[in-house]
């Protein structure tokens, strides 16, 4: 699972080697962002330069710098503290059984994304996030990948001939796995089974692919959890994230 997102974000970033022993993963058009933007858990003999050498790169690019470290992982986090760095959420990985299929929704229809539709894809991306400033740059990263990529676009039923675009997801096949990505909702079709529908999707393709499992990764601050235990994820292991931010010295 931390090889297929490692794989994942790569094609969203650039990688530093830091020091040899951790890789940054930056891209600076994807203003704020933690999820792609990152120091990943690393093992170094001097954890301490390798983040001062992770922080130098960012803020040199005028970023904030981000550090995933495994929880159990404390001598590390006391040298995040050390440097300034501050906790500010929590991602958890979570897996769920490929045969658990059990949502349907006749309201809503998920397609997977051809080339024509990858500018829909795009646009319900970031309105989902709340990121329209990131267009530009997801296309370009989207159509550089397509073909590494399943993407799905759902649309829900606004009237008995109507369909909006309500939200997307990204599947990556990789290492033996299928990750489950940028799963979002456009705000005004949340709480309306549309999440629920692409997990529901997405289980089905990888079980057609004869992949085991499906996994996917939440913030505490999302609030999120809860759901997607109610639809059979079950938790596996979590890392916690610090910030160091430009305007912080």
């Amino acid at each position: 699972m931390e090889a297929n997102e490692t794989a994942f974000c790569s094609l969203w970033t650039v990688h530093i080697r830091i020091h040899d022993c951790a890789d940054l993963f930056v891209n600076e058009k994807l203003v704020g962002d933690y999820f792609f933007n990152r120091l990943n858990p690393f093992v170094c003999e001097d954890a301490t330069a390798a983040i001062e050498e992770a922080a130098n790169v960012c803020l040199r690019k005028g970023m904030d710098c981000y550090v995933y470290i495994h929880d159990k992982n404390t001598d590390v986090q006391n040298c995040l503290s050390a440097a300034g760095f501050k906790w500010i959420d929590t991602m958890q990985t979570l897996r769920a059984e490929s045969e658990r299929v059990e949502y349907d929704n006749e309201e809503i229809h998920v397609v997977r994304v051809d080339l024509r539709s990858i500018p829909s894809w795009v646009d319900v991306f970031c309105k989902s996030f709340d990121a329209l400033e990131w267009k530009s740059e997801v296309k370009e990263k989207i159509d550089l990948h397509f073909k590494k990529m399943i993407l799905l676009l759902s649309y829900f039923r606004v009237s008995n001939s109507s369909t909006e675009p309500a939200g997307c997801a990204a599947l990556f096949p990789n290492q033996g796995l299928m990750g489950l990505y940028c799963l979002g909702t456009i705000s005004n079709f949340r709480g309306r089974g549309v999440a629920k529908k692409m997990i529901d999707v997405s289980l089905r393709i990888a079980q057609q692919r004869g992949l085991d499992l499906l996994f996917l990764q939440t913030f505490t601050n999302e609030g999120l959890f809860p759901l997607y235990k109610k639809l059979g994820f079950r938790f596996v292991y979590k890392k916690r994230v610090y910030a160091l931010k430009r305007n912080s010295n």
